[in-house]
C-alpha cells in the first residue's frame, strides 16, 4: 500500500481525499458500524472531526489495506465485532435502567476497534488512550467494556481479576457503580442468568464477585495503592489525566500484573485537565506521533482516539463544539440545536463567572491553562519550538534567577537575530537542580513532574553536585563562564535579581570584567511590567523560538500573569510546591535588557565600544591605528 507520513498535516481528510478509490469498498466489505464510521469521518462530510480523531479513523482504513502483510500480524474479526455491539445493545442506560442505549456512531468506533482487531487468540490492542469531553458517555463506554470482559471474554475462565480505578475513591466508585448496576441487570437477562446463578455473580458494594469461580470485579484507587497485587485480564483508569506525576508507579503496578495474559487490556480515559506534566498528556503526545508516521510499524499494541478541539481558539466557535462532543453530531436538528444553545450559555456562565478553564478544560476537551489568566497557552509554546538554532559567536543577553530551597537556579539566554527582515529572539535555559528539601533527585523528579536525570543527560540541567543536595554556587558560576566562552559569546547584558544573587553579581563583576556589570532588577510589577508584556506579545505574534526543551516549556506554562492595583504585571506561579516558573523568571529578567535591541535605543553618554569585548577593541584599535606602527 502507499506510504503515509502526516507528521505536519492540519487536515489530514483533505490530503487523503484523492485516495478516496483506495478505501471506498471497505465499508461495504466489512459493515461494521466502527468502520462505516472511520470511512465517514474521512471521506464524506457526515462528521466534523478534529485531527486527533482524523488520525484514528485513518490509521483503521490503513490497517484493514494492510492485513495480510508480512509485517502486519493483526486481523479484524467481524464476529468479534458482533459480539460487543450485540451485548452492548443488552445494557441499560445508567441514567434509565429501563431503556437500553443503541451506541453513537463514535462510541462503536472505540468499541469495535479494541475488541475486532486481534493478533492470534488475543487482542491486539492491550493499551488504549480515550479521551473525550464530559457528559459524552465515557464512563458508560467503560462500563460497557468491563462487563463485556466480565460477562464474556472471562466468563469461562476462573480467578480473573478485573480492575476499575481512579486517582481517588469518588471517581473510582462512580464508574464502579455504573458496572455494578449494569452487572446487576445483565445477570437477569436470558442469556446469562442460568450461568451468573451456577457462577455465584454478587453485584456487591465495593465488587462484583463469582463466589463459585472467584471472577471479581475490584475498585481501587491509587492514592489507597495495592494495584501489584493482581494480575487484571482488563484494567480501566477513569480520569486518568488527574493523576498526580508522584503516583505514576501505581500504573507500573496495573502494567506489570497484566504480563502474559493474551486477551489483557489496559484502558486509560480521561477529560484534559490543566497541568501538562501528567503522563496521560505524555502519552497522548507520543503516541500521535507515532500514529502520525502510519507507514512504521511502532506502538501497534497501542490504541488512541481523542475528541477535542483542534485549538483554544475555537473556544470561541461554537459551530465547531461537535469535536470535542460528538454527541452533537449524532443528534436530531432540534436536539442539536438545545444542546449547542445550553453549552453556550454554559459557556457565558462560566466566563462571567471567571471560571471559564473549567470549561475550556472539561467541556472542549483543551490542555490549557491560558483561560486561568495564563502568561502563554500551551499551543503559542508548542508552535515556537524550532530544533535548529546555532548559538556560536552571537550576541546574548542573561538573565538570572537564584533559588530558595526548593526551586531550581536558572539561566536564561536570550539571542537577538534577524530572520530576513524579521526581528527575533531565540530564548534557551540551563537550570540548576537541588533535591536538599525532596531528600533525592527521584523525589525531586517525581514531585515536579519532570525527569531531570534525564534532562541532564540532554544537557538542559545540571544537577547538584553537593552531597547535601543544596545549589552549589561555584558550580553555577564555572558553568556559566566555560559556556559563553566554549560558544565564544558576545554578553551584551546580565540581570539578576539582587535578593537572591547578590554572590552571582559580586563573582561577575570580580571575574569578568569585560562582561557588561549586572543590572540588579528586583522582582517587582513595577520594573518588570514593561519587559513582561513586550515578551509576550512577541511570544504570541511568532517573533520568538524555543528549543525542544520540556523545562521551559513547563515554565512557560505553568506562569500566570499577575496584576497590582496600578495595572502593572508580573508572571507568577497557582501550585508553590511543584509549579516552577524559574526559566521563565530567567528569561523575562534577559528581556529587560534585550527588548529595545531592534530599537538603538541609548542613553546620551552610550559609546559603541561599551559593548565590545577586550578582543574586539583591541582589534578596533588596530584596525583604526595600525596597532601602534
Amino acid at each position: 500500500m502507499r506510504k503515509y507520513d502526516y507528521t505536519g498535516v492540519t487536515d489530514i481528510r483533505a490530503y487523503m481525499a484523492p485516495y478516496e478509490a483506495d478505501y471506498a469498498g471497505l465499508p461495504a466489505q466489512y459493515g461494521d458500524p466502527g468502520t462505516r464510521y472511520a470511512y465517514d469521518v474521512m471521506f464524506t462530510d457526515r462528521y466534523l472531526a478534529g485531527r486527533d480523531v482524523q488520525l484514528a479513523c485513518i490509521r483503521h482504513l490503513n490497517d484493514l489495506l494492510r492485513i495480510g502483510d508480512d509485517d502486519f500480524p493483526y486481523t479484524y474479526e467481524v464476529p468479534m465485532v458482533d459480539a460487543i455491539e450485540y451485548f452492548v445493545g443488552l445494557l441499560p442506560n445508567p441514567d434509565n435502567i429501563k431503556v437500553n442505549i443503541k451506541p453513537m456512531r463514535w462510541q462503536s468506533f472505540i468499541l469495535d476497534s479494541l475488541i475486532g482487531w486481534r493478533k492470534g487468540n488475543g487482542t491486539r490492542f492491550t493499551t488504549s488512550n480515550i479521551s473525550v469531553a464530559r457528559a459524552q458517555g465515557k464512563t458508560w463506554i467503560a462500563s460497557m467494556l468491563m462487563n463485556f470482559y466480565y460477562f464474556v471474554v472471562g466468563w469461562n475462565a476462573s480467578s480473573q481479576d478485573f480492575l476499575v480505578a481512579s486517582y481517588d475513591s469518588d471517581h473510582s466508585t462512580k464508574l464502579f457503580n455504573d458496572v455494578s448496576l449494569q452487572a446487576k441487570q445483565i445477570m437477569q437477562l436470558d442469556e446469562f442468568r442460568e450461568d451468573a446463578i451456577k457462577r455465584g455473580v454478587d453485584a456487591q458494594t465495593t465488587q462484583v464477585i463469582a463466589k463459585n469461580t472467584k471472577n471479581t470485579i475490584r475498585k481501587g484507587t491509587s492514592e489507597g495503592g495495592g494495584f501489584d497485587s493482581f494480575h487484571n485480564l482488563l484494567a480501566i483508569y477513569d480520569e486518568i489525566g488527574n493523576l498526580r506525576p508522584a503516583k505514576n508507579e501505581t500504573l507500573k503496578q496495573i502494567t506489570s500484573g497484566q504480563n502474559n495474559i493474551d486477551n489483557r487490556m489496559f484502558v486509560k480515559i480521561s477529560t484534559a485537565y490543566p497541568d501538562i506534566k501528567v503522563k496521560f498528556k505524555s502519552d497522548e503526545d507520543s503516541m500521535r506521533a507515532e500514529i502520525e508516521k502510519d507507514y512504521l510499524r511502532s506502538s501497534d499494541n497501542v490504541f488512541q482516539v481523542i475528541y477535542a478541539q483542534d485549538s483554544e481558539e475555537e473556544a470561541f466557535a461554537p459551530e465547531t463544539w461537535g469535536k470535542s462532543n460528538p454527541n452533537l453530531l449524532e443528534m436530531s436538528k432540534s436536539a442539536y440545536e438545545k444542546q449547542l444553545t445550553s453549552l453556550k450559555q454554559d459557556f457565558a456562565d462560566n466566563e462571567r463567572e471567571g471560571t471559564l478553564a473549567t470549561f475550556v478544560n472539561k467541556t472542549l476537551n483543551l490542555w490549557s491553562r491560558r483561560f486561568q489568566n495564563s502568561y502563554l497557552s500551551l499551543d503559542v509554546i508548542q508552535k515556537a519550538q524550532k530544533a535548529d538554532f546555532d548559538v556560536h559567536g552571537r550576541e546574548v543577553f542573561i538573565g538570572f534567577d537564584a533559588s530558595q530551597s526548593n526551586d531550581n537556579t536558572s539561566i536564561g539566554f536570550e539571542y537577538p537575530y534577524l530572520d530576513g527582515k524579521t526581528h527575533m529572539y531565540r530564548v534557551e535555559q540551563h537550570s540548576f537542580i537541588p533535591f536538599a528539601q525532596a531528600k533525592t533527585l527521584a523525589a525531586k523528579s517525581k514531585q515536579d513532574g519532570l525527569d531531570y536525570a534525564e534532562l541532564e543527560d540532554q544537557g538542559l540541567v545540571s544537577v547538584t553536585n553537593l552531597a547535601s543536595g543544596v545549589i552549589n554556587k561555584q558550580q553555577v558560576y564555572q558553568w556559566l563562564v566555560q559556556y559563553v566562552h566554549e560558544n565564544r559569546l558576545r554578553v551584551r547584558g546580565i540581570a539578576a535579581d539582587p535578593n537572591l544573587a547578590s554572590w552571582f553579581v559580586k563573582m561577575i563583576e570580580n571575574y569578568q570584567p569585560d562582561w557588561p556589570k549586572p543590572v540588579e532588577l528586583r522582582p517587582t510589577s513595577f520594573y518588570l511590567s514593561v519587559p513582561t508584556k513586550d515578551f509576550q506579545n512577541l511570544f504570541v505574534n511568532g517573533n520568538v523560538t524555543i528549543p525542544d526543551d520540556p523545562l521551559l516549556v513547563d515554565g512557560f506554562n505553568n506562569a500566570v500573569v499577575v496584576e497590582d492595583k496600578g495595572g502593572a504585571v508580573k508572571i507568577d506561579r497557582q501550585n508553590r510546591t511543584s509549579d516552577h516558573i524559574d526559566t521563565a523568571d530567567a528569561i523575562i529578567n534577559a528581556h529587560y535588557l534585550a527588548q529595545d535591541y531592534f530599537e538603538n535605543f541609548h542613553g546620551d553618554d552610550y559609546n559603541p565600544m561599551s559593548d565590545m569585548t577586550s578582543d574586539e577593541k583591541r582589534n578596533y584599535f588596530k584596525a583604526m591605528f595600525g596597532g601602534g606602527k
